[in-house]
């Protein structure tokens, strides 16, 4: 199997990856002949682009994504995440990395032009896109237009607005779904770890993808007309098919076998979880409150009861053991343990909250929800390995437990639950619609605001110091006191829409 290794020009484009750097395809351990850039197929690019991108948001949600959002509390005092103390180099990464993969994604795409390649040209464009949202979620305004041109010298480029980043994705996944040829498969299936070069399996992430972004704007529904734009993909199933059960999940189930194992296979227990991350007290609450089945998925109880550490309180209230739940380490952290970006519950969730808001007629909100319950529930069940039973009588009375009353707050309480070990989408979530409500800890900085954003990477003000200058004049702009710092929201958060509707 050929596999490719990338390697930056510098250390200074590393840190600048999308904006001048494209990642070098100089080395491929093809040994004993070197290939040059433009003399491999786009199918070559597609299974380090998958694994290596999927192993980076397994790493950030258990690292950042829970300790913001408070599903986890660092079993460690030297970790200060839940309490808002983040430094540069958390950011730096994911900058560096997600604009590593939008490269390589990029890359794929010519070569799938020039080749004449239209489904590698479609998954190339869905994985762009997914990549690229990611660094537009994180930082707000990044290189996108002139970004992947460093080989074209091109080290300083502009800075995209998110509004126009968000255009120009929705662009780039209506040409993907309009490009599928589902009668086809790739012609080395082998290379696809997700979908094994299924077509129409992509062609239903690519279009749930599509789903998600355009809900991600709904704050900025009256700018980009995103109402009209879920109503035509929602109402035409045949032209864009969406997820139709966990089976379409995108999901990367881990055989096992070096390369192709889970991140945490050389993580030890007390890594993982006693010293790494532990329950949140406040998760496990909401848990335990209606006797959710997950609970026993997700963490495993210590002692008599459910119990975890408080998000944001100083350090002497987070060393105690005592009932404190671990993370299901035999679940999570095996060499086999799947990994998901997004799943079919997501969709639901998205297709409830469209309905709710009036955006979509016909199956109601409390279908869509109660089936999107359903699906997280089977989902996880699926994937536990202690071979318990769950009777259909524990699942209607959860539902009844959890039952709909109408509004957009049910609805994203229970897909915060369903967003747990799912990448930074809880996050993006919170920011989005402001629930689930979060009680913000005494002894966290920032000024006790979860965080809205990252920081940029502090080599991008060296690097790109006149793009990044505007940048940052336009986030000063956009925000009372607003700069480069974690209490600016981004432009599609609730936050920075109700700012823009004042007087």
């Amino acid at each position: 199997m050929k596999t490719i290794r990338f390697r930056c020009y510098a250390a200074c484009c590393m840190a600048f990856l999308g904006m001048g750097c494209t990642a070098s395809f100089e080395e491929y351990n093809t040994n004993p002949n070197q290939m040059e850039m433009w003399e491999i197929g786009p199918e070559s690019l597609l299974e380090n682009l998958v694994f290596k991108e999927f192993e980076c948001l397994l790493h950030r949600t258990w690292y950042i994504n829970g300790e913001l959002i408070q599903y986890t509390v660092s079993g460690s005092s030297l970790n200060a995440f839940h309490r808002y103390v983040i430094s540069n180099g958390v950011p730096s990464d994911h900058w560096a990395t997600q604009f590593q993969w939008a490269a390589t994604a990029d890359h794929m795409y010519r070569l799938a032009l020039e080749q004449n390649d239209v489904n590698c040209q479609a998954i190339a464009l869905t994985m762009r896109a997914f990549c690229m949202a990611h660094c537009t979620d994180g930082f707000g305004d990044v290189p996108f237009t002139e970004a992947f041109q460093g080989r074209d010298g091109l080290a300083q480029p502009l800075f995209d607005t998110q509004r126009s980043i968000y255009e120009r994705l929705y662009e780039d996944l209506e040409l993907a779904n309009s490009l599928y040829d589902v009668s086809k498969s790739l012609k080395s299936p082998s290379r696809d770890l997700l979908y094994g070069g299924d077509m129409a399996r992509w062609k239903r992430f690519t279009n749930s993808l599509h789903l998600r972004l355009l809900m991600r704007c709904i704050n900025r529904d009256g700018e980009l007309g995103i109402s009209e734009r879920i109503r035509s993909l929602v109402s035409q199933p045949t032209l864009y098919p969406l997820f139709e059960s966990n089976d379409d999940n995108a999901t990367l189930f881990y055989t096992g076998v070096v390369p192709f194992v889970n991140y945490f296979k050389n993580t030890t227990y007390e890594n993982f979880t006693t010293y790494g991350r532990r329950a949140s007290a406040s998760f496990v609450d909401r848990m335990a409150a209606i006797g959710d089945p997950r609970l026993s998925i997700y963490f495993v109880r210590r002692g008599d009861a459910w119990g975890g550490y408080p998000s944001g309180e100083p350090v002497d209230e987070t060393t105690t053991t005592e009932n404190v739940a671990n993370l299901n380490w035999e679940v999570l952290a095996q060499s086999t343990s799947p990994f998901s970006v997004m799943r079919y519950d997501e969709v639901l969730f998205l297709l409830a909250e469209a309905a709710q808001r009036g955006v979509i007629a016909g199956v109601g909100a409390e279908e869509y929800y109660e089936a999107a319950i359903r699906a997280s529930i089977g989902y996880w069940h699926g994937v536990d390995t202690s071979g318990a039973e769950l009777p259909e009588s524990v699942i209607e009375a959860y539902l009844q437990n959890v039952a709909y009353d109408g509004t957009l707050r049910c609805i994203i309480e229970q897909k915060y639950i369903a967003l747990f070990w799912c990448g930074m989408e809880a996050w993006n979530e919170y920011r989005r619609t402001g629930y689930p409500e979060l009680t913000i800890g005494s002894a966290t900085s920032n000024d006790h605001i979860l965080p809205t954003r990252f920081e940029y990477p502090v080599n991008t003000s060296t690097t790109n110091p006149v793009n990044y200058a505007q940048a940052v004049a336009r986030l000063a702009e956009s925000w009372p006191g607003g700069g480069d710092n974690m209490r600016t929201p981004v432009w599609w958060s609730l936050q920075a829409a109700r700012q823009s509707q004042k007087p």
